[in-house]
């Protein structure tokens, strides 16, 4: 994994300084990247703001700066963000004027810059430094004292300003540390011990790498704590990837092909929802067992224990599927139910709307055509209409969520091509929602596979399963409805005898073709679906 380390300063050859850190840089090892970064390019903006990627900064001498603030931006961020931050010269300078400036709330003036007073921040040392060498002597029990085995050192020297002996009092009271001083200088190593680490050195621990082909150790400690950093650098480089392709638009089919998609991942899915459904019937199913009111294995009497029942359980597939889907895809469950990641209510309640008078119709038409009468109620139709009506939604909601929503997106997943993922998986939902009924009519699989094919492309189109879910609760409830109140509700189930005729197949594929053009129309007035008949939501 490459460090990357920027070397902040307006690179000069002729400057001395510049030419022995520009050749140090390349002792740091095989593993470190370097780039000089000039104070005044547009790329500090994105170092200070946190969008480039480095794992250190090293803020070269060389005063005074083309961009000051520039600088003490990069700083202030390096400080912030805890990311280590070696400032040797006029790069400890520019870090101490930010402190005094950001934290202590003061002008932070510099003599060079902002002319000689008696508030500066940074003053002339009382004997220039430039080209000087001077013994550098650690402070006992410091870092850099232990650093650098607590011996003294001639230390490499281009400086002619310092921190005053007020600014450094200020800064000792605010954590930070004298770890080294030197004749001629007030303060030779200071460090913010908050900061992993932040050190400033007045000499410049470069100077002589290129002669002698080593490096001092506070430099070698500097990449040593850049190579700490750049594993949890390149964790948030992925983390913000893995943010950007969830941000890339995707159709309702293909959500489930984020940046963390695998091809087991589908499959887990599907194991995982059917494992699940099973664990929680059991503990629904007891309390119906314990209190007999399961349905009868040869009659299968409709009473208002064995309605509830039924309809509780296959409402369970809805926290089921969203489970699965976080576990299984390990993506926001939300995106099961849209491609905005929840339910939109308002979109929901507006497709009811406008499928009711329709059904309404249909019904109507189907009792003239197939010449039905009216007969006895059940005997509980009360009950039996009650249950109706507060627990059928969900247990339409729960077929769609399993049929048009988990089965559509796993199979989906498989295929890149959004054509080929769309047919497939509607083929898929076409034919076990048919099959689960237990019919094998071709005409009741006709019948209702013309449910699941106009849930299907409502919710391509659309992206969410709210349109085919209005669809669906408002084909059960008015049909369970008219056979609860004007009798026949055994013919309002399907099951394994039950067949059905062409016509009657016929006239459900119309009326869903009418529903699907109906809310698809809707769905564009109100900027649900994409202009154009074959363009998908996204989201």
């Amino acid at each position: 994994m490459p460090v990357r380390i920027a070397i902040i300063g307006d690179f000069d050859p002729a400057k001395e300084s510049h030419r022995e850190l520009d050749g140090a840089r390349r002792l740091l090892g095989p593993d470190i990247e370097t780039s000089w970064v000039a104070t005044d390019s547009p790329h500090m903006a994105e170092i200070a703001s946190g969008s480039a990627a480095y794992d250190g900064f090293w803020i070269a001498p060389g005063r005074p700066y083309v961009d000051h603030e520039a600088v003490r931006a990069v700083i202030r961020y390096a400080r912030e963000t805890g990311l280590p931050l070696l400032a040797t010269c006029g790069g400890l300078q520019a870090a101490v004027i930010e402190f005094v400036r950001t934290v202590l709330g003061e002008p932070g003036t510099h003599a060079e810059t902002d002319g000689v007073a008696p508030d500066n921040a940074v003053a002339p040392l009382a004997c220039s430094l430039i080209g000087e060498q001077r013994l550098v002597t650690p402070v006992p029990g410091t870092a850099f004292a232990a650093l650098v085995g607590g011996q003294p050192f001639m230390g490499m020297h281009y400086c002619g300003y310092a921190p005053t002996e007020h600014t450094i009092a200020q800064l000792l009271e605010h954590g930070w540390v004298i770890e080294a001083s030197a004749p001629d200088a007030p303060v030779e190593v200071l460090t913010y011990t908050p900061h992993p680490f932040f050190v400033l050195t007045l000499f410049q621990p470069h100077a002589g790498a290129i002669r002698w082909g080593r490096m001092h150790p506070i430099i070698h400690a500097f990449v040593d704590q850049a190579r700490r950093v750049a594993p949890v650098r390149a964790a948030a480089l992925a983390r913000r990837a893995q943010a950007a392709a969830e941000r890339i638009p995707r159709p309702y089919v293909h959500q489930m092909r984020g940046p963390r998609y695998r091809w087991w991942r589908p499959l887990l899915t599907l194991v995982l929802f059917l494992v699940l459904l099973v664990v929680a019937a059991i503990p629904l199913t007891v309390p119906f067992y314990l209190a007999g009111a399961l349905p009868d294995s040869e009659t299968f009497d409709l009473t208002p224990g064995t309605t509830l029942w039924m309809n509780l359980l296959l409402a369970t597939s809805i926290p089921v599927g969203l489970l699965a889907t976080r576990l299984g895809h390990w993506r926001p469950a939300g995106r099961l139910l849209s491609v905005t990641g929840r339910v939109r209510w308002g979109w929901l309640g507006l497709s009811l709307v406008l499928v009711l008078p329709l059904w309404i119709a249909y019904l109507a038409l189907s009792w003239v055509v197939e010449g039905q009468h009216i007969t006895a109620r059940p005997a509980d139709w009360g009950a039996l209409l009650v249950v109706t009506l507060l627990t059928t939604p969900l247990q339409a909601a729960g077929e769609e969520i399993a049929f048009r929503g988990v089965l559509v997106q796993a199979v989906g997943a498989w295929f890149a091509n959004r054509w080929v993922a769309l047919a497939v998986s509607t083929a898929c939902s076409f034919a076990l929602f048919a099959a689960a009924h237990g019919s094998r009519d071709p005409w009741i699989w006709l019948d209702l596979g013309s449910l699941a094919l106009a849930g299907c492309w409502l919710t391509w189109r659309t992206g969410g399963l709210e349109a085919s879910t209005a669809i669906h609760v408002v084909n059960n409830l008015t049909i369970i409805g008219s056979g609860l109140l004007l009798g026949g509700l055994e013919d309002s189930y399907v099951s394994t005898d039950t067949t059905g005729s062409p016509l009657a197949a016929a006239m459900s594929l119309a009326v869903m073709a009418i529903a699907t053009w109906i809310l698809t129309y809707a769905a564009q007035r109100r900027g649900i679906a994409p202009a154009g008949a074959t363009v998908p939501a996204e989201g």
